[in-house]
């Protein structure tokens, strides 16, 4: 069985193609969209921030120890959290997860001792999931 070959196209064809190939205008496939881009959502209030904040900054009383004194801190953060709806507590575990260096929130929860951050997380998780069910 002989092996045939497909002919061979002229150069000065192949040559005339290219040019006309060149000269034809150029055009993309895909373009860039305009210069939009989604509006972030502004951030959901949380009406106790401040006291949050107050919360963990404020000194240890006179004869605390420090365990004692973060004990009470992370105790009245707790009970703070409490207060806070399900769609809130979700913004706010959002806010800390996300871990802007521009948010007071954040920042006021990266002075805490890592344990009792994540011991306040998982709370103010657990409180989402329960107002849920």
């Amino acid at each position: 069985m002989a092996n045939q070959l497909a002919p061979v196209e002229p150069l000065e064809t192949r040559i005339d193609s290219m040019r006309l190939r060149d000269q034809a205008p150029k055009v993309s496939v895909w373009e860039p969209s305009a210069t939009h881009q989604a509006a972030s959502a502004a951030p959901i209030a949380i009406p106790i921030e401040q006291q949050i904040i107050d919360a963990i900054a404020q000194p240890l009383r006179g004869g605390e120890t420090h365990r004692t004194g973060n004990d009470r801190k992370e105790l009245e953060i707790a009970t703070l959290l409490e207060q806070l709806t399900p769609v809130q507590s979700l913004a706010l575990g959002t806010r800390l997860s996300n871990a802007l260096p521009s948010d007071p929130i954040v920042v006021a929860f990266g002075r805490l001792v890592v344990e009792r951050r994540i011991r306040l997380v998982a709370y103010l998780a657990r409180r989402r999931i329960r107002a849920v069910r």
